[in-house]
């Protein structure tokens, strides 16, 4: 009996370690992954894949009451398709611009053929390059700085119609916060385009 009482004692004690210990484990795993504390809230996200981006962003684009921020490796118009997804959303950033929104792009300098940057600036949006010592390869929409459309999507034509693509939609406080210093880090350091 003894020594049954010896066992039971020591798987106790192991419990109790690898308890401890595991907590630790993922709480170190949780700080190396999410650099903010509390980064992330009761989000609710959505899952986005291939032409599902283009309803989504319009929505969130055309709702936006405050504030559009994104940060795009390429931002493209087409003159000769007026009505492509990519220059829907260009015009939708155009109207929210009309409505009072805050309306900046950051995008990369490599963006040249058919980019949108010149219709942005002719319509009051600010649009600054990142430079060429680095390569901003980001997706980025912020809007009303808590709603966050990320991923792989470009906001041009192989993006929006060709592209196999993954994003999320994210409506969280904090995770709007975090990507607002972000944009804002990236915003500072640019250089206004054209």
């Amino acid at each position: 009996m003894k020594r049954w009482g010896g066992l039971l004692f020591g798987i106790l004690i192991g419990a109790f370690l690898g308890v401890i210990l595991g907590a630790g484990v993922c709480r170190l795993g949780y700080a190396y992954a999410c650099p903010e504390k509390a980064c992330v809230g009761a989000a609710d996200v959505t899952p986005i894949s291939d032409r599902g981006y283009f309803d989504q962003a319009h929505t969130i684009l055309s709702q936006a009451r405050e504030s559009i921020h994104i940060v795009s490796y390429e931002v493209k118009y087409y003159p000769g398709s007026p009505n492509s997804s990519e220059n829907r959303l260009i015009r939708d950033l155009i109207y929210a611009r009309e409505r009072g929104v805050d309306v900046r792009v950051v995008a990369d300098e490599y963006s040249q053929e058919n980019n949108a940057f010149d219709l942005l600036k002719a319509n009051g949006i600010e649009v600054r390059m990142d430079g060429n010592q680095t390569t901003t390869h980001a997706k980025l929409i912020i809007v009303d700085g808590r709603v966050v459309l990320l991923g792989s999507t470009n906001l041009s034509y192989f993006g929006l119609e060709k592209n196999n693509e993954v994003d999320l939609l994210v409506h969280d406080d904090k995770v709007g916060k975090y990507f607002e210093v972000y944009f804002l880090n990236l915003w500072d350091k640019g250089y206004p385009a054209g």
